[in-house]
């Protein structure tokens, strides 16, 4: 007797390839969990001015309602941590918040070119690093674990000449291809941390003398 339960009909094989092609169609067409778009600008005296130790000055949140101004802090130390990276040696000295330095007097951008070389002439460092929030959206994290920013960075040598300088901007998913984590805070500090890898992959190497 033949088991009619056994044998595959034509019809669930064409069935069969066309679920799995549409699987690998689906997989394909995964999103991206990064999407940015960044132009920065290294000038030609980078190479003779390359710093060793950088000052990060405290991070400025330009947004217009401070929707970055909770995620400063953590921002200022994933970046002194991941400059080793490209490296850097970043430094805590005292002299980088002592006056909170980071807070732009009447509106005016800490990347203004007079007053990061003015900073950058006060440190003790061979260059600063300042960085500013243009845009921090978190509007819809919990629903596409999306954040939507822009972020501006400049690199200044201790005797004021500017040695690289832009902006990046777009979106990350927290989780990155994977899962992301639970909580809208622990979301965002993965966003914040993914965002900053982005911004620093467009910082040159140190150049060794």
């Amino acid at each position: 007797m033949v088991n009619w339960s056994l044998i595959t009909s034509p019809r669930s094989i064409v069935g069969s390839v066309v679920t799995l092609g549409l699987l690998l169609l689906s997989g394909c067409q995964a999103v991206n969990p990064v999407q940015v778009d960044a132009s920065f600008v290294a000038t030609p005296e980078f190479a003779a001015n390359c710093p060793t130790v950088l000052g990060v000055l405290p991070i400025e949140d330009g947004t217009a309602t401070a929707s970055a101004a909770r995620h400063l802090t953590f921002l200022r130390q994933e970046v002194n941590r991941r400059l080793v990276d490209r490296g850097y040696s970043s430094t805590t000295e005292n002299w980088v918040d002592a006056s909170q330095i980071g807070a732009a007097p009447a509106g005016e951008s800490i990347l203004t070119p007079g007053r990061l070389s003015s900073l950058a002439k006060q440190s003790r460092d061979d260059g600063v690093l300042a960085i500013r929030i243009e845009k921090w959206d978190e509007g819809t994290l919990m629903a596409d674990r999306r954040i939507y920013f822009q972020i501006g960075a400049a690199m200044v040598a201790g005797d004021g000449t500017q040695l690289w300088s832009g902006s990046i901007q777009g979106s990350v998913k927290a989780g990155g291809v994977g899962a992301s984590p639970l909580g809208r805070n622990a979301s965002a500090r993965n966003c914040a941390e993914m965002a900053v890898q982005e911004l620093l992959l467009r910082l040159p190497d140190r150049i060794v003398q």
